[in-house]
């Protein structure tokens, strides 16, 4: 017969969760191979223009692992694609936070506000790519682009 948890482990457990745990941390086994296979899944249904399933699996990887840039950032773009800015935003807010040198969550959030009519923090977002991007010979496209951008809002106010 299986004990229930005393009051001390759901206190523990509850405080691991609020500091960054994830499920995956607290598993015995590894889950490497099915979260790809579902990884794998969701990006074909991705491929096919399917982002309402391929979100529903992408929501299911990021609780499984909460610090993993690939699977917050695919979900942003299953919200984006279906207009669903807020959750978009918040996907790619996360995968901002998990991979602070990559540009391409901050500019995903900009395009995102710019879709609700969020200039104020579209213009923040745009900040923070060409900062992320600074000299780097790999990002100078992107930071282009958004120096672009931030010229035509300035233009547009």
């Amino acid at each position: 017969m299986k004990k229930e948890p005393t009051l001390q482990q759901a206190y523990d457990t509850i405080r691991f969760f609020r500091r960054g745990g994830s499920l995956r941390m607290l598993l015995d086994e590894d889950v490497t191979q099915p979260l790809n296979t579902l990884y794998r899944y969701a990006m074909q249904l991705m491929d096919v223009n399917e982002f309402a399933g391929a979100a529903r699996l992408f929501q299911l990887l990021t609780i499984y692992d909460a610090w993993s840039f690939d699977y917050w950032f695919r979900l942003g773009e299953c919200c984006q694609a279906q207009k669903l800015w807020g959750e978009a935003i918040y996907a790619y807010g996360r995968a901002a936070q998990i991979k602070l040198d990559a540009p391409q969550a901050p500019w995903a959030a900009a395009e995102c506000y710019l879709a609700c009519d969020n200039v104020r923090y579209a213009r923040k977002a745009l900040r923070a790519v060409v900062r992320i991007c600074g000299e780097a010979s790999e990002h100078q496209i992107l930071r282009l682009r958004a120096e672009k951008m931030l010229q035509q809002l300035s233009d547009r106010s």
